[in-house]
């Protein structure tokens, strides 16, 4: 299903471009009718705009830039979290600032990530902090959806998922309907739990977008489970959540993404048109019994499933699962990086370096990680233990004392190898 989706638009987006000599420039791009999104990540994606891009080149990188976008649209905390951190635990906060304009959908995700950088000015990012931020902009987003009276905002969460698949199938404006496993994908990856079931068991493979504005309406008043997490972080980010827009999905915002989607001269509806949902129903259930009856007595013939056909395409990743690795380059860690992932790999059982910090630095982390850095610095064990020496004796630190011992230990272990 996606493969033949994505290979359908790259073929409308080549369609949209010249390559007099077997190249185009930028200046081509961006005055092209290809939807913003694409050309954004075509910018990012490629780092020089001042020289003609090979035709190869351009096509390899479309395909990325298609397949980018399928999976953000339908899986975003889960691509984003994939994208920027790629593994890794912790990224600068500058990596991640730039990996950011990669995506164009979503405003409520960016914009609250990039709030949260700006208001604490940390010099990384973690996995943990992003992921943390992204659930709580999920909780908000299911009060948004919850109880009376917010048809249009259950209507604005699913707007640009019915527009962006709207050719995914036979969709027409008035009859537009999506595979209920994309629905279950997109609400699952947002942690709403309640409304997944109710997708799932819906009667059901395809659901029209006023079904799915009725089945997101959540009967129960239970917000998605909620990580335990560190309780300053937890503060800054409900704070930064709170000061938010009222309406993460308002309607501007919402035809403001279907924009970027739709020709710059194709206007966004108001709303979508109200169908008899019911007749339509009655009338597939007439025409599958008609094929029923007329099948009834040919010779069944088993048709084994293609890789299209079966669940594979709605694995965890997506697309992604064969593919990402292949979207963003590998990029290899700064020696910032490296040393704060020894330092990571030395203290990683949580309790002791918490109660080093606590006992021996006052609590302070940054000055455990200064303290720490400097030890690191040495040539050799003699060396190290002469700058330990110094910190415990300006810290007036009990030598002996658990956290002390277990503090020489490890930078012994690290400089001897143990013996």
């Amino acid at each position: 299903m996606f493969q033949d989706f994505a290979k359908r638009k790259f073929r409308d987006y080549i369609s949209m471009l010249e390559f007099p000599a077997g190249r185009i420039t930028f200046e081509k791009i961006w005055s092209s009718p290809l939807p913003p999104f694409i050309i954004s990540f075509l910018e990012n994606y490629i780092p020089s705009h001042n020289k003609p891009i090979d035709k190869k080149e351009f096509e390899d990188v479309l395909d990325k830039a298609i397949i980018f976008n399928i999976n953000y649209i339908i899986k975003p905390k889960s691509t984003l979290l994939k994208f920027l951190f790629g593994g890794k635990e912790t990224r600068p906060a500058a990596y991640i600032q730039n990996r950011l304009k990669y995506f164009q959908f979503y405003g409520y995700y960016i914009t609250n990530i990039e709030d949260f950088i700006a208001a604490n000015s940390p010099e990384f990012v973690s996995y943990n902090q992003i992921e943390h931020l992204l659930n709580e902009v999920n909780r908000s987003l299911y009060s948004e959806i919850s109880g009376q009276n917010k048809t249009a905002h259950r209507v604005n969460l699913v707007r640009l998922l019915y527009y962006f698949f709207h050719d995914l199938g036979d969709n027409n404006p008035i009859n537009i309907k999506l595979p209920s496993k994309i629905l279950s994908s997109y609400f699952a990856d947002k942690g709403f739990t309640e409304i997944k079931k109710k997708i799932d068991g819906f009667f059901s493979d395809e659901i029209f977008i006023q079904e799915a504005v009725e089945l997101i309406d959540p009967e129960n008043k239970k917000l998605p489970k909620e990580a335990i997490y560190d309780e300053d972080t937890e503060a800054q980010i409900k704070s930064l959540i709170s000061k938010a827009r009222e309406d993460f999905i308002s309607k501007e915002s919402s035809d403001l993404e279907i924009g970027r989607i739709l020709n710059t001269d194709e206007p966004v509806s108001e709303d979508f048109p109200e169908i008899n949902i019911r007749l339509i129903r009655q009338q597939e259930a007439e025409d599958s019994a008609d094929i029923r009856s007329q099948n009834k007595d040919a010779e069944v013939i088993t048709i084994p499933k293609t890789a299209l056909d079966s669940e594979e395409i709605y694995s965890d990743d997506l697309l992604f699962a064969s593919q990402f690795s292949e979207i963003v380059p590998p990029v290899q860690p700064t020696g910032e990086e490296l040393r704060k992932r020894l330092i990571e790999d030395l203290f990683c059982e949580s309790s002791y370096r918490k109660k080093i910090i606590k006992r021996l630095f006052g609590k302070n982390e940054e000055e455990f990680n200064l303290q720490v850095n400097k030890i690191l610095d040495t040539e050799n064990w003699q060396k190290a233990c002469e700058v330990i020496e110094g910190i415990f004796t300006d810290k007036k630190i009990k030598l002996y004392s658990e956290e002390a011992v277990k503090f020489v230990d490890i930078f012994q272990t690290h400089f001897t190898g143990g013996k």
